[in-house]
């Protein structure tokens, strides 16, 4: 490969959000939780920052036509995707869009759709915005998550808004065109806003292809908005730089003064420039990116089913989180979580946080080195033949 994926760093003392919360731990334990890379971003992005950082002065800032541009340039090249740069919404990240939504076009008391289990930001941005979840589980049919189209279409009748996951966290389906178009007609005959998070839309897995939502034609592209952000594709999560893309005037600015209203309206330098070298200059890096978190995918499943055959692991469509159930080994999910931590020195993101139906169940981040995943499972096996 051209580029460096066997690098890592501890960052311990880096306020490195998923690494304090382990506490003290041995010095090669690595948190394999919270969806940002244990990997180096993209050289050429370093060397902007650097420049960025030399230049010495760092005023108030607001994207330009080079951000615009950049924008422009990536949603068509790699996704297919004729964008207008003011469709754009700058945000610090896509939850904030999420939250943003939920209180510019729903009142508290409405009902907000999720589909089950979920990237639990979900949950609170209905909930600390006084909406009601309404939940539609997933069903597996064969081995894979599908929607339950049947519940979906009497849910969404009660709801004002879906917050759509594309593709879905954690479970790993790159939701495809037809599942796509069925949502949106069901939520376009129910009058109801789909607001689509595609913040992992760059990762998609060998012999599978992401549809951007607002694609499937133009009544979709009215009544929706995009989130997405450079920051899992390039692992910038810290430069707090998202988007929303809305190409429906009166919901742009609709949402863009609920934006403004929550105080938001300048942004980083160091994030813009990042988003404009990976969006420019980085295309090659995320194919090769993605083709090593494939390898380790891979890995993950052959350990798995040598040492334990009895787990089950959802196929990774996209992202680089892979969703595998631990129900075989017996122990409640907050129990499972414990053990893991205490015995095995493990830090996943648990299965239960992601909703009811994620009970029993561990999301394992990918996008870090081979040599850090093989030391996680040799203390998984360790810490499992225990029991």
């Amino acid at each position: 490969m051209k580029y460096d994926f066997e690098t890592s760093r501890p960052r311990f003392g880096m306020e490195a959000m998923k690494w304090d919360e382990m506490g003290n731990q041995p010095e090669d334990v690595v948190p394999l939780s919270v969806a940002d890379m244990e990997l180096l971003s993209p050289p050429e992005i370093i060397e902007e920052l650097k420049k960025t950082a030399e230049f010495g002065m760092w005023g108030y800032t607001w994207w330009g036509k080079r951000y615009g541009e950049a924008m422009r340039h990536w949603m068509s090249t790699r996704h297919n995707w004729e964008i207008d740069p003011s469709w754009i919404v700058q945000l610090n990240g896509v939850v904030q869009g999420l939250y943003a939504a939920v209180r510019a076009f729903s009142n508290p008391g409405d009902g907000v759709l999720i589909v089950t289990p979920v990237y639990y930001p979900f949950y609170r941005a209905i909930r600390l915005n006084g909406r009601e979840v309404i939940e539609s589980p997933l069903r597996l049919v064969d081995g894979r998550y599908e929607v339950d189209f049947e519940d979906f279409e009497e849910k969404v009748k009660k709801a004002k808004i879906f917050l759509l996951c594309n593709p879905h966290n954690p479970v790993g389906r790159v939701w495809t065109e037809e599942e796509l178009r069925r949502m949106g007609d069901i939520c376009l005959k129910n009058n109801v806003l789909v607001v689509s998070d595609e913040i992992h839309f760059d990762l998609i897995m060998p012999g599978h292809k992401h549809t951007v939502y607002a694609t499937l034609g133009k009544e979709y592209a009215d009544h929706c908005i995009v989130c997405s952000a450079a920051s899992k594709t390039f692992s910038l999560a810290a430069l707090c730089v998202g988007n929303a893309l809305i190409p429906n005037e009166e919901l742009r600015k609709a949402f863009d003064a609920e934006v403004n209203v929550s105080g938001c309206y300048t942004y980083s330098i160091f994030g813009i420039r990042a988003l404009e070298t990976g969006y420019t200059k980085c295309a090659e890096w995320v194919d090769q990116l993605v083709e090593h978190v494939w390898g380790n995918y891979c890995y993950f499943k052959e350990f798995m089913a040598k040492n334990f055959p009895k787990v089950w692991i959802a196929d990774m469509e996209g992202t680089y989180l892979a969703w595998f159930d631990c129900s075989c080994f017996g122990l409640p999910g907050e129990e499972l979580a414990k053990y893991l931590r205490e015995e095995a020195h493990l830090f996943f993101d648990d299965g239960y946080i992601f909703g009811e139906a994620g009970d029993g169940f561990e999301r394992i981040n990918l996008a870090c080195t081979r040599a850090t995943l093989e030391k996680a499972l040799d203390r998984f096996k360790s810490a499992m033949e225990k029991l």
